[in-house]
């Protein structure tokens, strides 16, 4: 049976403020993007590592105030996966959209994977170059005349989501829903695998259950003080001096007050995923802001020098690998960003070749690193 958060009387309200600082686990950021561009983080403040199987994300659906269990489809609650997430961490839940061949369909746009073809942006009205306020001309991901993203053969990092994630859940829209939120839908992390009643086991939560934007204030998401959008087309990161969820019934719950103008977060551009897979928090040391996927911590300059690989694709194992300058070592990860191959150069050399034959069929990232912190990368199908 669906539960239902229910209003309580002052002492029970009262009781669900948040408890001591650093002490359970909260949303670190929040991703609605193009699409199928749909990610949540997850962040760990306290000093201990903790399972993820014992808790669960909700979404309340354009107003609701019930979320359909596991038990039910469709559903509205997907549990995580039996993982850990280790003290002052993060961990990263994008929804399972991966088919790239899929990329023109209605409902199965895949998420981005770095590869979307990049050019000028033109107004569609005018057909005129797009500029920004200093006259420059943009460039940006290209779509076709249905709306879809197009894709090519050049690796950016800007425009990889997949790469960000430790998990990709809800592979079925007819059977699990939980990631597929807009802007008007409130998204929770809740302990265990229902709501309860009272709404006791809630842990953090973005946007205001009971209330659909929509109809309240005339708006396809919640709006910050200045009328923006926060929760549709845009990217949110918890700002580090939070501590600890928004779970108080009276700050979530629309029938008890709850708001939601994003005071916690800092709204970031649509489709920004750098951000994703690292939180400062003062739970923890200072750590970077911006995470990537290749290198970490976003360091290195990308694709600043060209190399050639062959055969690609590749079937016979062995693959010839030709840069302008010294390389100095070689990764290769698969497009869930899991490290598939290295070798390091101990004579720095422009050509080499790789033996790729224990790697299985599948399409990789080959990154080359050269000295003064330089990589480039490219695509490999390996048959």
């Amino acid at each position: 049976m669906k539960k239902s958060i229910l209003l309580l009387f002052c002492a029970v309200i009262c009781s669900m403020s948040l408890m001591a600082q650093c002490s359970d686990l909260f949303f670190s950021e929040y991703v609605e993007g193009y699409a199928n561009n749909k990610a949540v983080e997850i962040y760990n403040p306290t000093g201990d590592a903790i399972n993820l199987s014992g808790y669960s994300i909700a979404r309340f659906s354009n107003g609701s105030t019930t979320a359909a269990p596991p038990t039910q489809t469709p559903s509205y609650i997907v549990q995580l996966p039996d993982m850990m997430i280790e003290s002052h961490d993060v961990f990263v839940i994008v929804i399972d959209k991966q088919d790239m061949s899929l990329f023109d369909s209605q409902f199965d746009k895949p998420a981005w994977n770095g590869f979307n073809l990049i050019d000028t942006i033109f107004d569609q009205v005018t057909g005129e170059p797009v500029l920004d306020s200093l006259g420059n001309v943009l460039i940006g991901p290209q779509y076709n005349e249905n709306g879809a993203a197009l894709f090519g053969d050049e690796y950016n990092e800007v425009y990889d989501l997949q790469c960000k994630a430790d998990a990709f859940l809800c592979p079925s829209y007819a059977e699990n829903r939980a990631m597929y939120f807009n802007g008007n839908d409130a998204i929770a992390l809740l302990s265990g695998t229902e709501v309860a009643a009272d709404g006791s086991n809630l842990v953090d939560v973005i946007g205001v259950i009971g209330e659909d934007p929509e109809t309240s204030i005339d708006e396809d998401a919640w709006v910050d003080a200045n009328g923006f959008w926060l929760t549709k087309d845009r990217t949110l990161v918890r700002n580090a001096d939070v501590a600890g969820g928004r779970n108080a019934i009276s700050d979530v719950v629309f029938q008890s007050g709850g708001t939601f103008t994003g005071d916690e977060w800092t709204s970031e551009r649509k489709n920004s995923f750098q951000f994703l897979g690292i939180h400062n928090s003062v739970c923890a040391d200072e750590v970077p802001n911006e995470f990537s996927c290749v290198t970490g911590v976003a360091a290195y300059e990308v694709n600043k020098i060209p190399f050639n690989m062959y055969p690609n694709p590749l079937n016979n194992g062995t693959l010839r690998v030709e840069a302008a300058e010294k390389i100095e070592r070689v990764l290769v990860y698969n497009l869930m960003g899991q490290l598939v191959f290295s070798q390091d150069v101990e004579q720095a050399n422009e050509q080499l070749d790789l033996d790729l034959q224990n790697v299985h069929s599948g399409m990789y990232l080959v990154n080359l690193e050269f000295a003064e912190r330089q990589i480039s990368i490219q695509k490999l199908v390996i048959d």
